[in-house]
């Protein structure tokens, strides 16, 4: 009825069969990934990042104003302010209490702004000096942002 060929062929696919089916309960226990690059996500809480900047002058002008600071630049998205200040302290370190004051005079000319973010940090100023710089003189700033937003998130931890 069968040939010698159909029943070591029949023979074969059976015992893959049990070897493939054997090994595969034993895998079910193993998780793996594959293909998967874990990344750790920036511990940013509430920063979206933005396509926009506004310039806030006037939140500027009240900030150079408080007794301390010798200058000022503030970027403005949805609810965020961006202060880059310029103090007159030792290695333009900024206190706690000067941060606040300035928190406080940008959401006063600005009560929309739920968070407010102060940097002495010379890069961050210098960048966002040459943003306001080429925005006020029409030149493009469309290259600006991906380099702001990728500076926020590795300068701002945390809002005031």
């Amino acid at each position: 009825m069968f040939t010698k060929a159909t029943k070591v062929m029949v023979t074969l696919v059976f015992v893959f069969s049990l070897v493939t089916a054997g090994c595969t309960s034993n895998a079910k226990h193993q998780v793996k990934q594959q293909g998967t690059t874990m990344q750790q996500a920036p511990n940013n809480v509430n920063m979206k990042m933005d396509n926009r900047f506004d310039i806030a002058q006037a939140a500027a002008d009240r900030i150079i104003r408080i007794t301390g600071v010798k200058g000022a630049n503030v970027l403005v998205t949805k609810h965020n302010a961006y202060v880059a200040a310029v103090v007159n302290t030792p290695a333009n370190q900024i206190s706690r209490a000067l941060e606040d004051q300035i928190a406080a005079e940008v959401r006063a000319t600005d009560p929309t702004i739920k968070n407010v973010y102060v940097s002495t940090n010379p890069e961050f100023v210098d960048r966002v000096k040459q943003y306001v710089y080429e925005a006020r003189t029409g030149r493009p700033v469309s290259g600006f942002f991906n380099e702001l937003n990728q500076m926020i998130q590795r300068i701002f931890p945390v809002s005031r």
